[in-house]
């Protein structure tokens, strides 16, 4: 008696064993598994991000051209102010006005005439105190100190109210205007310095003028150091 019971309790160890070997084996198997389609899927991405990149790159590119030239349409060509655009990124643009905080300088190029004459700026500004994410703006700058184009470039505010801060409604506010600096106002713009908020939209209505008062106000500080006026 003694003997079957001995025998039934090593067959009912070595059974444990062969399911925890067998759980063992399932378990490596299910991490190679997981291991294998993460590499492959990692390399996928790596791959795809590979041949994708220069044609993204190549697509800002392009659309950061046809900013800088809509912006000022009459410059001949377009020159990056190496000078200036080292001083904008040492600069804390909220040294020149708190409302300038999370506002930053990515691009100056000087807007050049036919005979190589500088006749302006396109400041690319971008702030992160819209709603969402990052604005990016290009400004067009005379020397006269008009703002003779604006442009956004990135935004990714709500739909139907911060992302109308792209019509045409609300950029051609600061077009054609020679002012040291731009106001909000939800009353209805009534001189050349107020722009009308988009209603439901007050913080993207803010970032954007911040960002472009910034620029302006970067400019006139140090066109000189730019070679202008």
């Amino acid at each position: 008696m003694k003997n079957k019971e001995v025998e039934k309790k090593e067959v009912k160890e070595k059974e444990i064993k062969v399911k925890e070997v067998k759980k063992k084996a399932s378990l490596l198997k299910d991490a190679m598994s997981l291991f294998l389609i993460t590499l492959v899927s990692g390399l996928a991405l790596s791959y795809v991000y590979e041949i994708t990149k220069a044609p993204i790159a190549e697509q800002a590119v392009q659309a950061a051209e046809a900013a800088n030239k809509a912006v000022f349409e009459s410059a001949a060509s377009f020159e990056t102010s190496d000078d200036l655009l080292t001083l904008a990124t040492s600069t804390d643009l909220a040294t020149l006005d708190a409302n300038y905080k999370g506002v930053t300088i990515d691009d100056v190029k000087k807007a050049l005439d036919e005979t190589g004459e500088i006749i302006g700026y396109n400041i690319t500004v971008s702030t992160t105190s819209g709603y969402k994410d990052k604005i990016t703006i290009v400004v067009g700058y005379s020397n006269e100190g008009e703002i003779l184009g604006i442009k956004i470039l990135t935004i990714s505010e709500t739909a139907g109210l911060g992302m109308k801060a792209k019509e045409s409604k609300f950029t051609d506010q600061y077009i054609n205007k020679t002012v040291d600096k731009f106001v909000v106002t939800k009353v209805g713009a009534a001189a050349d310095n107020e722009i009308d908020a988009i209603s439901g939209a007050t913080i993207t209505s803010n970032a954007v003028t911040n960002a472009i008062n910034a620029g302006i106000s970067f400019i006139t500080e140090n066109a000189e150091i730019g070679g202008g006026q």
